[in-house]
């Protein structure tokens, strides 16, 4: 026992963790690479896999790996609180985050294999129901257990592996149907179909003619399109193959449909109406507060109708002092007609130590459409600042459609912005200020808001990008300013456009959260009971597909040792997968 637990590991066993804390470098953060998460997701499942059932003997490796993914996780975050002067002691809490996500990553890996062991013999490759909830295990446990994080945790849905896949348009349209949770649901399963398709086509080795010979036997049994459909329906990777291709041709036909072009249209019938609509940059350690009020002038005048601020632009000290910038404000909204949002950080105390992070919107009459408080300061950074109501605002306008507000950070709270989704928000208005190099990371996270609500973003950026995203994310304007300037665009006046996401909200991360408890349930439940439900349900699923159970025995289990179209450590192998 001593020996197994002291040997020397394997060169793959080394290199295997090293090739996740790569990937993982590349997954969620801020070098978002696509594929990376695929890859890392598949080596960890293949590395635990290979080290059979639990033993003492694993336990090194498990926390080999475990180490692997915190280290790529603290890399891939290490930037995360720098500004402009590195500072090695802001370390401690990305690596902090990813010893906790690196747990949270790996305990969905753990159950699924507990669960193939124990339903899916390891001596064959298996297609069928049970190979095919099998694939399903992992994908629902991270799903349920990512989506309670989001819910208590202070920096929101920051981290989720959804947001990798930001330049593949068609997953990012799948937002608009199940939201992140369905883009997780879909890039942990593709990586457990990947490690199955290296287990069947690497592995196991078969040989040319013992696949032709399984492809007759197949057709012998089947005898039909409709039974051979039936009965491929059941084989994990013929099934993931159909619901990709859903969701690819989904996501692009959304997205090139955004203005009802997706077949040819004149010229003059795509075009959509629009609002001029600027973002003055400001920054609160300069608060000038006068430079930036005459900036709004000149934006007014240029013709622009809606006009924001970028978070936090000036300090408001005393009452007095906000009154007479109110005053200020309202008169420049009513001598050009505008829509004028301002921020500023209200001060509360004497000593100016507590704030309150504040977005005011003026009407063309100097009315106060809406005054808003950030609802989720940002964690490690705005310590001083007082969360404000977990409540968006909203306005209804004559010539804009209904204008809503949020604070930058509050983007990533998916659950706080689905108020816009349900209030049927228009143009959602963001102010918004970052540092370093999470700004961009930031702008691209925020965008899948547009795409799950239904709606226009503009979000005015300081030290961060200017952006215009509309509810199909396509993007209308973008601008990286560093603390000052402004940025102009038309923003797109669509109407709050209808998806599946607001209709049923988190109902896909909900049938995980089931599904992943079911999972558990069925791995503490003695097996024989278990057996018997899989038995009467496969039976009751193959004589609808007109086989019997002894054609899926033959067809999937060997009944005989070793023949020729098995390999030397036994794997039987069905094609039809």
């Amino acid at each position: 026992m001593l020996g197994k637990v002291v040997s020397i590991p394997s060169i793959p066993a080394v290199l295997i963790p090293l090739l996740v804390l790569v990937c993982t470098v590349f997954g969620p953060g801020l070098l978002n690479v696509a594929p990376a998460p695929y890859l890392a997701i598949a080596l960890s499942l293949g590395y635990l896999d290979r080290l059979g059932p639990w033993s003492w003997a694993a336990l090194f490796p498990n926390l080999y790996l475990f180490a692997c993914i915190t280290v790529g996780t603290g890399i891939a975050y290490a930037g995360m609180l720098q500004s402009d002067a590195w500072d090695s002691s802001l370390l401690t809490a990305p690596f902090l985050i990813g010893l906790g996500i690196a747990l949270v990553e790996m305990i969905p890996l753990w159950i699924h294999l507990a669960w193939q062991r124990r339903f899916v013999p390891q001596d064959r490759f298996q297609n069928g129901p049970r190979a095919l909830l099998a694939t399903l295990v992992a994908p629902s446990v991270w799903v349920a257990l990512f989506t309670a994080v989001y819910a208590v945790s202070p920096i929101g849905s920051y981290g989720s592996v959804a947001y990798t896949q930001f330049q593949l348009e068609p997953i990012v349209q799948w937002a608009s149907v199940a939201g992140i949770a369905g883009i997780e649901f879909f890039v942990v399963w593709s990586s457990v179909i990947i490690y199955r398709c290296w287990i069947r086509y690497v592995r196991f080795e078969t040989g040319k003619e013992t696949e032709a010979e399984s492809w007759v036997q197949l057709d012998v049994k089947t005898r039909g399109r409709t039974r051979l459909f039936r009965r491929i329906a059941f084989a994990p990777t013929p099934t993931f193959l159909i619901v990709t291709l859903f969701i690819s041709l989904y996501g692009s036909m959304r997205f090139w449909n955004a203005t009802g072009t997706f077949f040819i249209k004149p010229l003059f019938d795509t075009i959509e109406p629009t609002v001029k609509a600027s973002c003055v940059i400001g920054n609160s350690d300069t608060s000038d507060m006068m430079g930036y009020l005459n900036e709004t002038v000149e934006l007014a005048k240029g013709g622009s109708q809606i006009i924001i601020w970028s978070e936090s632009a000036v300090n408001m000290y005393t009452p007095q002092m906000l009154s007479d910038f109110w005053v200020t404000a309202k008169n420049i909204s009513t001598t050009y007609g505008i829509y004028l949002g301002v921020t500023y950080s209200e001060y509360v105390d004497t000593a100016l130590i507590e704030s309150k992070n504040m977005f005011t919107l003026f009407d063309p009459n100097g009315q106060v459409a809406f005054e808003y408080q950030k609802a989720h300061p940002v964690v490690m950074v705005e310590t001083t600042v007082i969360a404000g109501p977990n409540k968006l605002p909203v306005v209804d306008t004559d010539k804009f459609g209904r204008l809503g507000g949020a604070i930058c950070f509050d983007m990533d709270f998916q659950n706080f912005i689905a108020q816009a989704g349900d209030q049927k928000v228009d143009i959602l208005l963001q102010p918004s200020w970052t540092w370093g190099s999470i700004g961009r990371l930031e702008a691209s996270i925020q965008s899948y808001r547009a795409v799950e609500q239904g709606l226009t973003i503009f979000r005015c950026g300081s030290w961060a990008p200017s952006t215009v995203w509309d509810p199909y994310h396509q993007i209308f304007g973008y601008k990286y300013n560093l603390g000052s300037g402004t940025f102009t665009a038309d923003v797109p006046l669509r109407k709050h456009v209808a998806t599946v996401y607001t209709a049923v909200g988190n109902l896909w991360a909900y049938i995980c959260c089931a599904f992943a408890i079911l999972s558990l349930i069925l791995v503490v439940v003695p097996k024989r009971f278990v057996d018997h439900w899989f038995e009467a349900v496969e039976s009751r699923l193959w004589r609808r597909t007109g086989s019997t159970r002894k054609d899926v025995k033959s067809s999937v289990l060997p009944e005989e040792p070793a023949q020729e179209g098995e390999t030397h450590e036994g794997h039987h192998v069905d094609i039809s997968d």
